[in-house]
Order: structure tokens, then sequence, then C-alpha cells
């Protein structure tokens, strides 16, 4: 038992020896980042430009990273910005909200399953137009988050860095584009019904924020995806629907989780894996045009087929990150609830499924 004990602390002890070597090696980087990226908010913030704290950190740490200056995020950085995002998402899920929310089955059903059918028709473009085989194109272009689809490109046999620079691009669009047509595009904007008037409790605040951490370490440790936004709003959301009163997650917190998403998207961009891969860099763009019109389109058609407010069905079929187009709602004030209700459903069914609809258009490939 003793021998057992100690073998366990070395283990421990070592790992925390890589981790601080792993810290001082990266602390240059990081303080970089936030030394760009933290003017970077306070200007477009001052410009009243859309969640400007993401933004504008995303995009100057992604274009100082491709200049050759090395640019990282915090250690934990995208884990703190999903349970700040997700602690103030709950706040929304109100017994009239979730009702409400009972009648966008169909529209939430029709949208997931477009979502395979835009993938698949980009796929095939971006295979013709780049030469890149489709067995890799596939996975590029189904936006079931960069991660999860590069972790099947791999168990298929396909190529990983299409598929990670396909879905950083993407996302980085839809981050830029989205926002500014919303905002400035003369898209009508209802944003009254879901905004919640919790005060900030500290007392509650703190301990449900430290109980989101420890939910969202749990549920990643057991491989859930998003489990750092999605537990905080799961269990939230329970208290919230149940009329048990939280904490309202102050302004300066959410800019600070925008900061955290901005700096991870940011350092994506990492100068000799671009550069490597800058002869597809211009179709993957091609793609992510395709795939943001196509669920343009999707969105138009059901707003107008089932009279819902379009900018809500824009954020909700964009073809984006669950956690970055929740905070894009959350900061436009745009129908957070049916937003993270197509996303989840959208997210959880593309995982899901999307090895499954692979090996069988291959079969069906292999017999025609």
């Amino acid at each position: 038992m003793n021998t057992v004990s100690l073998s366990l602390r070395s283990r421990a002890a070592a790992e925390l020896r890589r981790s601080l070597a792993d810290l001082r090696e990266r602390l240059p980087a990081i303080l970089a980042a936030l030394a760009a990226g933290i003017p970077a908010g306070y200007a477009c913030a001052a410009l009243d430009l859309p969640i400007p704290w993401m933004i504008g950190p995303m995009v100057v740490v992604a274009v100082l990273n491709l200049r050759g200056v090395p640019m990282d995020s915090p250690p934990y950085a995208r884990q703190m910005g999903q349970v700040l995002l997700g602690s103030g998402i709950a706040l929304y899920f109100t017994p009239p909200v979730v009702t409400a929310l009972a009648a966008y089955w169909l529209p939430i059903v029709l949208s997931t399953l477009s979502t395979f059918l835009i993938g698949a028709l980009g796929a095939v473009i971006l295979s013709r137009v780049s030469g890149v085989e489709t067995r890799s194109t596939f996975f590029a272009s189904i936006p079931g988050g960069a991660m999860a689809m590069a972790n099947l490109a791999h168990r298929y046999g396909a190529q990983i860095a299409p598929v990670a620079v396909a879905h950083s691009l993407r996302v980085s669009i839809l981050v830029l584009v989205i926002p500014f047509a919303l905002t400035y595009g003369g898209i009508p904007l209802e944003t009254g019904d879901y905004k919640p008037t919790v005060p900030l409790d500290v007392a509650v605040l703190v301990p449900w924020l430290l109980a989101g951490f420890v939910l969202g370490e749990i549920s990643e440790r057991l491989h859930m995806h998003n489990g750092y936004l999605l537990m905080p709003i799961f269990f939230g959301a329970a208290f919230t629907v149940s009329e048990v009163q939280l904490s309202a997650v102050p302004d300066w917190m959410t800019n600070f989780a925008q900061l955290m998403f901005g700096l991870v998207l940011g350092a994506r961009y990492e100068r000799a894996f671009f550069a490597r891969y800058k002869l597809f860099i211009p179709f993957a763009l091609l793609n992510s045009f395709f795939v943001l019109a196509a669920s343009m389109v999707v969105a138009v058609a059901l707003a107008w087929g089932f009279r819902l407010p379009i900018a809500t069905m824009i954020i909700s079929t964009s073809p984006g990150g669950l956690a970055e187009m929740a905070i894009t709602a959350q900061a436009l004030q745009i129908g957070v609830p049916a937003v993270i209700a197509f996303h989840l459903a959208r997210v959880v069914v593309v995982n899901m499924g999307t090895q499954h609809i692979y090996v069988g258009a291959t079969r069906w490939r292999r017999r025609g």
C-alpha cells in the first residue's frame, strides 16, 4: 500500500514539474498576448463594436502570431471563459422561457438535419476545387467542433491538417461576420423577452462558479465535449427553472470570458502551421463562406416557415462553435435559450452521428 501511495505521489510531483516547466516556457507568449489583447478589447469597446472583448483580442493575437510574434493563451483560458459564460446563460432558463422553447422542436430537428446536408455539399465543393480527397474535406466541412472532427478524421485515416485549418477559419469568420451583420445589417433584433433580471449576490456567485469548475473538470475527464460550458448551464438552468434564485454574472466577468475566447481563437493561428498549408487556405475560405451562406438560407426559411425571429435563427443555424455562438447571442441579447437549444442539439447529433453517416456514405459509394 505504501509503495502504491509513493508511486502516485511521485507521478503527481512529476506531472506538476512538467506543468510548471511548460508554463515557464509559454509565459512570455502569454504575457505578450495579454498585453496586445487587452488594449484591443478596450479599443473595440470604445468604438462600440459588437462582442468587442472577443473580436479585438482574436484579430490582434492572430495577426501578430502570423507575423511571427509568439502569442499564447493563458492556462485554462477556454475553461474559465466557458464556466463564466455557462453560469450567465443558465439565468435565461426561467419556467416561461422553457415552456416557450417546446415550440422550437421541429425547427431544431430541421436545422440539425440541414447541417449534414450543407456539410456534405461543402465537402464535395471543397474536394473538387482544392484537390484534397473527400474523406478529409467531409470532416473539414461538418460543423461539429474542431477537436471532435479532427479525432474522427484521425480515426478514419483522413488528413488532420485540412480539418484543423477549415474549422479555425470558419469559426473565426463567423465570429467576425455574424455580430457585424446583425448589428449593422438592418436586420430586426428582438431582444426584450430573454434578458434576466437577477441581482448580483457574491455569496451565491463564488460557490456557484467553483461548482461549475468542478463539474466541468469531472465531465471533461469523462470525455464530455464542452463540459465546462454545459455543466454550469444544465445545473444552473435546473435551479432557475425551479425558481431558485442564483446570482447575476457581472459584466466584467462576461468581458473576461470574451477575452479568454478571443485569446484562444487567436492563438490557433500558428505561423508555421498556416504557412505550411497556405495553398489550402483560399479553398477553406471558399468552403466557409459557402457553409455560412447555406446556413443563412436555412435561417431565412425557418424564420419564414415558422414565424420565428430572423436574428435568432441566423445565430441558431450558424455553423460555429457552441461557445462562440452562445456568447454572441448573450452579448447581443438575442434569443439566448433558443440559440443554446439549437446548437446543443446540433453538437450532440453531429458528434454522435457524423461517423455513422460517413461509414454509411462510404459503403453506398463503394456499392455504386
